[in-house]
């Protein structure tokens, strides 16, 4: 499900409940245009669906909204990757 804000603001629903080291979370890829960015900085939001706290991951800049589409199809639905950059968030690129 793809929401946006404004032009230079979109958000992906990759999962709607996703279960990450006993806490369930909804997870979102939000792309944002950002001062000093060429293109698209993008970013995973762990939503908590309890009272844990909201987890980010920073993914690599993506240079068109073609690059940003094409992260939002290899990720969502994609479970197991999702909670693999939730524990490492240093393999996100």
């Amino acid at each position: 499900m793809a929401m946006s804000r404004s032009s230079s603001w979109k958000e992906h629903r990759l999962a709607n409940r996703l279960e990450c080291d006993g806490a369930e979370y909804s997870v979102d890829l939000v792309a944002r245009k950002a001062t000093g960015v060429e293109g698209w900085k993008m970013t995973l939001v762990y939503l908590p669906r309890g009272s844990v706290n909201e987890v980010k991951v920073d993914l690599p800049n993506a240079a068109s909204t073609a690059e940003v589409r094409r992260r939002v199809k290899e990720l969502e639905g994609a479970e197991d990757r999702l909670r693999e950059l939730y524990r490492k968030p240093e393999e996100a690129g």
